[in-house]
């Protein structure tokens, strides 16, 4: 799941309630628990590979290009993406498709300016570019609101799987979040980054070789491609790249672009390169797999529109297609591709979190901790978070509101501090610190207020964090003449 995206409630699929073939039978189930052995298999695997911090938080930095891009992608790839790309081209056609791409954006612009400068630093985690040079005040408050978000981004997660198990299998959501979610919080602490990377690999080869290959061919030597064309043709705008879709709606998505461009998940990727040329070429590259597959996705949605009954509510439009394209006896793989969506991305945000915090706080505190030590305190830390992040998402009603204060508040809270850092815009440490602290303070307040006027509450707290950063730029004192 990305940040931002509207998170819906699961609902049944009208298709998967009638016919027991739609549902999960003894070998589907078979195929989800073997996927889930394998993933847990490569945690053990690498762990005993895991000597050091840095072996654990960011590879040793000797990820090649190749493993950094499928992992990006993977971990970038999240369910709200895979299902919301295909219920908004069913809603408004084709413009739909920059609920996917407007994130994607943001991340090549990483990739072409931010990432050989960051990665040349030698940075671990997010709050290392903004508090490298400023007092620990502001790395705390970077790392509280860096945290934060990805500990909301991880309990998405857990909310995408159970929607996945309400979908297609008799057993009791909540039970199969549970299960799935602790086998990532099991490889995740055990293997570090480096399971995380081999994990996304085998993940995005399995739901890109369901959802990017096998079902798109089912529709192009099913019904066909002129059938789909032929069916939504005449339906006003659907074709045109910036109809249907509200302006305000636009807007908001259109938001996300400046949360890719500073998106911790690629600053990982970035951090674990193994030289400043590849953490370039694996964002870049990444974003164009991302490109290809939402490509993918908008055709799927556009042929969701055609082939699905009129009455089909577009939030199943991509499990209702599923379906009704793959053969029956697969579905337990198309479940193994969904959970690998969303686990991909749990895995990542859980180490983000976890590192993050015994990185930039609990380090802090206790600076002449061995490496053992801090190797083990992020372990700790990310199964006590991997368990919180499980049980808030399991039994909060307001999980909605949760994760907008976590994905609303990146933005307003660190985009000015990060570029500031990479680009040598050097302002006053108080500056620096009421800008990441106004920013996010601010639109947690609006979030909570339900955001009065329908004004996004992130544009209003990156426009007043923009007022202690303006102010300390002028601060600042004047260049002495070499």
């Amino acid at each position: 799941m990305r940040k931002g995206e509207r998170v819906t409630e699961p609902r049944r699929a009208p298709g998967l309630s009638k016919s027991g073939e739609k549902r999960m039978g003894s070998f589907d189930i078979a195929i989800v628990v073997l996927y889930l052995v394998v993933v847990t298999a490569i945690g053990l695997f690498f762990a005993r590979s895991i000597r050091t911090e840095e072996d654990y938080i960011v590879a040793g930095r000797r990820m090649g290009p190749l493993w950094l891009t499928i992992s990006a992608f993977a971990s970038w790839t999240g369910l709200a993406g895979l299902f919301g790309t295909p219920e908004m081209v069913v809603r408004y056609g084709i413009s739909g498709t920059w609920w996917w791409f407007t994130f994607p954006i943001g991340l090549l612009f990483m990739g072409m300016f931010l990432a050989r400068t960051v990665r040349q630093r030698m940075h671990v985690t997010t709050p290392d570019i903004v508090a490298e040079e400023y007092p620990g005040s502001v790395r705390v408050a970077a790392s509280l609101v860096t945290s934060w978000n990805y500990l909301a981004w991880a309990a998405a997660q857990v909310f995408g799987i159970s929607m996945v198990f309400t979908l297609f299998s008799g057993m009791d959501p909540r039970t199969g979040a549970v299960v799935a979610f602790l086998v990532v919080i099991v490889y995740t602490m055990l293997g570090g980054f480096l399971a995380v990377v081999a994990t996304d690999v085998l993940q995005a080869v399995i739901f890109l070789v369901v959802i990017g290959i096998v079902a798109p061919l089912f529709v192009v030597f099913g019904p066909g491609v002129p059938h789909v064309y032929e069916a939504t043709r005449d339906i006003p705008g659907f074709y045109n790249l910036f109809a249907n879709v509200p302006p305000s709606t636009l807007f908001v998505w259109f938001l996300l672009l400046p949360a890719g461009f500073i998106d911790t998940i690629g600053f990982q990727r970035v951090f674990s390169a193994d030289s400043p040329e590849t953490a370039r070429r694996g964002l870049i590259n990444g974003f164009v797999l991302m490109a290809v597959f939402g490509v993918i996705l908008t055709f799927l949605g556009i042929a969701a529109k055609a082939l699905l009954p009129a009455d089909t509510n577009p939030v199943n439009a991509m499990p209702d297609l599923m379906v009704q394209l793959l053969p029956t006896g697969v579905i337990g793989i198309l479940v193994a591709a969904f959970l690998a969506v969303a686990m991909s991305t749990a895995s990542t945000t859980l180490l983000i979190t976890a590192t993050t915090l015994q990185r930039d706080i609990i380090s802090r505190l206790r600076p002449h901790a061995g490496d053992r030590e801090r190797l083990w305190t992020s372990r700790v830390l990310l199964l006590v978070l991997g368990l919180a992040a499980l049980v808030v998402a399991l039994s909060v009603p307001g999980i909605v509101t949760i994760l907008m204060l976590g994905f609303s508040v990146y933005v307003p809270g660190l985009l000015l501090p990060v570029l500031s850092a990479t680009f040598g815009w050097r302002i006053p440490a108080w500056s620096m610190l009421a800008t990441i602290v106004i920013g996010a303070v601010s639109t947690a307040i609006l979030v909570l207020m339900g955001e009065p006027g329908g004004i996004p509450a992130s544009l209003v707290g990156f426009v007043l964090s923009a007022l202690p950063f303006a102010a300390g730029l002028f601060a600042r004192p004047a260049r002495q003449p070499a």
